[in-house]
């Protein structure tokens, strides 16, 4: 179903809310925000989110791995202090590392074997963040005598961790994010909304720009079989795939999710029945599906994540029924996910309330999930702060110093007293190019410190194209930033707003 950005706004005149525009090229809207109870749908474009625990660098846990004691006792050996560089551990993502080979002389290191991308470059990156426990790299081992006798001095493991991070630490590490929106959320392919073939040019400069999260909003119903294995077809799932590991490769934090499958206003295989037996058979589905893709993506490292689903039935009623429903595909979602083992039974997962919509009772209702204290998970919002501008093409001066006010009252007021201890996403929220471009850029900057300080991680809904209902940033052929200004206003508001919490934005 489509709806004009006229129809949008008036359907969510009541909410501060974002919803999302129509589902057409990207031109247009947003393609994705929630709001309040209904919503509408989306303009050019579709959304998503998702976050969970992970840890540093995406590496396997630090401290060197197992740190020899300077290898076997030899006559020298090739030791000397350092041995292998592992710099902590697994730097991101690299097998685990053993402190070094502790061969003669003890080649125990600074954190081991810093191994890139092992498993044929899925999910493995070298670098990494450089958060985290550093890693020991293993006790200085005694190397024997001959040579170079001390073995390897422990190191300092700049990347290496202990372990997994805890949701509140990966966060910061993950401000600001971008969505690659109307690409691989398009029906009935990623062209068919006007972007190009996302390309690794393209992700590099999105990395460059200083985004450390990618958004990857994925459609997924024109690619899927029949019951009862509802096979995904094998050549989407390898673009996407390759995709994610683009983001992977730059260092970034990837969430994956199922997009406008889910929403009501494009067709979607996930539907919100009024039978319990109908609804059943969805959630069948929703664990076939979900099978597949956590599978597909389980040798990727800790820096992917997945989210279940978008603003699901956003252009229906969020009732109790409705709420029941989405609860009973939350469980099949999650329960898919971890039922595939190895890095998914950790993996972070994102999920949202009906609409994604940043509304008391449906944040309510998500809470009654049965893993909702599982300690990899994370809540998403899609907020458009305020509608009037970010979801408008009726040019608004954003500014003013109640502007400022109101923008931080709705965070500490309201989305930091529903959820006052969870890690939270603001999975998409921005402007359209028909405000005026100076106000943009303030408003990017304000909302990006706000979220930030309040430990909330801002998303930047991009859909690509250009006209009066554009959110995007960058040319998506070349990669060059179009928005230098808002880049520019995001990554010192989420600088200022990381270097302190309730270190709010004000007028300047």
């Amino acid at each position: 179903m489509k709806k004009t950005m006229f129809a949008l706004s008036a359907t969510l005149a009541a909410l501060w809310v974002g919803g999302c525009g129509t589902d057409a090229a990207p031109s247009g809207g947003h393609s994705g925000g929630s709001t309040g109870s209904t919503g509408g749908r989306q303009s050019s474009g579709g959304t998503g989110a998702g976050g969970m625990t992970l840890s540093a660098s995406g590496g396997a846990p630090g401290s060197g791995g197992r740190s020899g004691t300077g290898g076997q006792p030899s006559t020298g050996g090739v030791g000397a202090t350092g041995g292998k560089v592992g710099s902590g551990g697994n730097a991101s993502g690299g097998t685990s590392s053993f402190g070094g080979q502790s061969a003669t002389g003890g080649m125990t290191g600074t954190g081991g074997n810093s191994t890139a991308r092992s498993d044929a470059g899925i999910g493995r990156d070298g670098a990494g963040p450089s958060g985290g426990t550093p890693g020991s790299g293993g006790a200085a081992g005694t190397g024997g005598s001959g040579a170079s006798g001390t073995g390897g001095s422990g190191g300092s493991g700049a990347g290496g961790t202990t372990g997994q991070l805890t949701p509140q630490e990966a966060a910061k590490l993950m401000s600001p994010g971008w969505n690659l929106g109307n690409s691989f959320d398009a029906t009935p392919n990623e062209t068919s909304w006007g972007n190009p073939t996302p390309s690794q040019t393209l992700i590099k400069a999105v990395h460059a720009a200083g985004f450390k999260l990618l958004r990857l909003p994925v459609g997924w119903t024109d690619h899927i079989g029949a019951g009862p294995s509802y096979t995904i077809d094998s050549a989407w799932m390898n673009k996407v795939k390759q995709t994610a590991q683009w983001a992977i490769d730059e260092g970034m934090y990837v969430f994956l999710n199922t997009h406008h499958d889910s929403d009501g206003g494009n067709g979607g295989w996930v539907s919100f029945p009024s039978s319990t037996s109908a609804a059943q058979t969805v959630a069948t589905e929703v664990t076939a599906v979900w099978g597949q893709i956590a599978t597909a993506f389980k040798s990727f490292d800790s820096r992917l994540m997945f989210e279940c689903f978008n603003e699901p039935n956003y252009t229906g009623s969020n009732n109790s029924q409705t709420q029941s429903v989405l609860d009973t595909y939350l469980e099949a979602c999650f329960k898919a996910i971890r039922d595939t083992g190895g890095a998914n039974a950790t993996r972070i997962v994102m999920i949202q309330p009906i609409g994604a919509s940043p509304v008391q009772a449906g944040i309510q209702a998500i809470q009654k999930v049965s893993f909702i204290n599982d300690p990899n998970l994370v809540i998403s919002l899609h907020t458009y702060y305020p509608t009037n501008f970010g979801l408008s093409t009726t040019p608004y001066a954003w500014g003013s110093a109640s502007d400022y006010t109101s923008m931080q009252n709705s965070i500490n007021q309201q989305i930091r007293v529903w959820l006052p201890t969870q890690v939270i996403f603001i999975g998409e929220w921005g402007s359209m190019a028909a405000q005026p471009a100076s106000n943009r850029a303030a408003h990017a900057q304000a909302y990006a410190q706000d979220t930030a300080t309040a430990g909330l991680v801002p998303v930047w809904w991009d859909n690509g194209g250009s006209g009066s209902e554009s959110f995007s940033l960058f040319d998506r052929n070349s990669g060059a930033v179009t928005q230098q200004a808002i880049v520019s206003g995001l990554m010192t508001g989420v600088k200022n707003g990381l270097a302190a919490p309730n270190t709010w934005a004000t007028k300047p």
